[in-house]
């Protein structure tokens, strides 16, 4: 999905808080991204390129994930409506954690914890870095900036990495992972359109399916001026629900979601799952008309 949008610029940034009443699950998330399409003189499509910053934290260990991937996408117009995207990313990651704050059965004097005592636990590394490999391929259809359909499969650590803490021979091999996704916007009347995404994800023996709908109400459709307001609602099969919150404005993108776990989780969380916000910003370049080649992406 590199360069699939509308603009020739994107620069963006997630924040989640997960689970956060439950203090030996909570996680926080952070991600910024960007990427920019290329434009080649006598080519039919395009190539893009993007950067992500991901980083995770965990538990009272501080668990953590960095995560540094750089992308590449091109995209193929089969006709006027039609569009092919092909991608790769290549990563480098750092898993890490710490043992301050952890206790260990051997701390156990009887009576109470006492951390004073000896753990009893070695550990010879508390990091691990890493090579990952992921790809990915986008169908298209869009018959205007309202009407349009996304059909992909992305698959991630293709090099099956391996992230044991330990050294030596021990390998503890990161599972590929598979998305598949599809988008879909359609207009009903004017002034208001109908969007619908499904998510299906595996990992080992972990599926995760995620799809929900929203709608998009048009306050202003003037070039420049557009302003439209979503509101709906997404399910994570058997463990929650996601109302959703967001507003574009011109260039921007500002969206805020929810989780309320109705999974049997929610005796640890209390249906708390946790808030997630989201923030775009697309740049458009004006060309001299000499210049200018139509970008097929809305």
């Amino acid at each position: 999905m590199t360069g699939i949008f509308n603009g020739d610029t994107r620069v963006g940034l997630n924040l989640r808080s997960q689970w956060y009443t439950n203090h030996l699950a909570r996680y926080r998330t952070g991600s910024l991204h960007a990427d920019t399409k290329i434009y080649p003189k006598h080519m039919r499509g395009f190539w893009s390129l993007g950067a992500i910053f991901n980083y995770d934290q965990a538990g009272d260990s501080r668990l953590g994930l960095v995560h540094f991937g750089g992308s590449g996408a091109y995209t193929y117009p089969l006709s006027r409506t039609h569009f092919i995207s092909a991608g790769l990313m290549l990563g480098l990651a750092q898993r890490r954690f710490k043992t301050d704050d952890l206790v260990w059965d051997s701390q156990w004097n009887g009576d109470v914890v006492d951390p004073s005592l000896p753990s009893g636990e070695a550990f010879e590394n508390l990091a691990r870095s890493y090579v990952d490999f992921s790809g990915g391929v986008n169908y298209q259809w869009q018959k205007s900036y309202r009407k349009k359909l996304n059909l992909g499969i992305g698959a991630a650590h293709l090099n099956r990495p391996n992230q044991s803490f330990n050294a030596g021979t021990t390998n503890y091999p990161l599972d590929m992972r598979l998305a598949y996704h599809a988008l879909a916007e359609w207009p009903l009347l004017s002034q208001l359109d109908i969007l619908a995404h499904v998510l299906y994800q595996t990992q080992g023996p972990y599926k995760e399916l995620v799809y929900g709908g929203y709608g998009k109400l048009f306050f202003n459709q003037k070039r420049g001026k557009e302003f439209a307001l979503l509101l709906g609602l997404s399910v994570r099969h058997k463990d929650a629900v996601i109302p959703k919150v967001a507003a574009e404005w011109s260039m921007w993108y500002a969206g805020l979601s929810y989780d309320v776990n109705i999974s049997d989780f929610q005796r640890a969380t209390g249906k708390l799952g946790g808030p997630e916000f989201a923030l775009i910003y697309r740049i458009v370049h004006v060309r001299p008309i000499r210049d200018f080649k139509t970008c097929p992406i809305y």
